[in-house]
């Protein structure tokens, strides 16, 4: 029992048309398999750069603890005991912790000289 122009039957077109599909099964399948294994690769990396971020946080946040405290021991005669922290900066732009951690540790240092002139005043040689 044959029909259409091709000479095949029903069931020989049937069976081919499900050949087709399970292939095209295959190869989706394949294809699933190698985009999971990407994106498992890109979750991996996400997570570790999401770890290096909150570290970089933490450290940056016990870095400005340290820095407020020593500000303070340089100020103690100018500031009251008490004053509230500054606050974090929302806008800050993350790609430039590195700079800012610098800026931050050289205006520290500027604050120490500042207060070792006042606390500690130079002799005079000559007098």
């Amino acid at each position: 029992m044959t029909s259409g122009g091709d000479g095949r039957n029903a069931v020989e077109r049937y069976r081919a048309v499900v050949a087709g599909l399970a292939d095209a099964v295959g190869e989706l399948r394949e294809r699933d398999a190698v985009r999971a294994e990407e994106l498992r690769r890109e979750l991996r990396e996400r997570e570790r750069a999401l770890r290096t971020a909150a570290d970089t946080v933490t450290l940056g946040r016990g870095m400005f603890e340290l820095r407020w405290e020593a500000a303070l021991r340089v100020l103690w005669s100018y500031e009251e005991p008490g004053r509230p922290r500054p606050r974090p900066d929302p806008r800050a732009d993350p790609e430039r912790v590195d700079e800012l951690e610098h800026d931050a540790d050289r205006a520290l240092a500027e604050l120490r000289d500042a207060g070792s002139r006042r606390l500690l005043p130079r002799r005079r040689t000559g007098d």
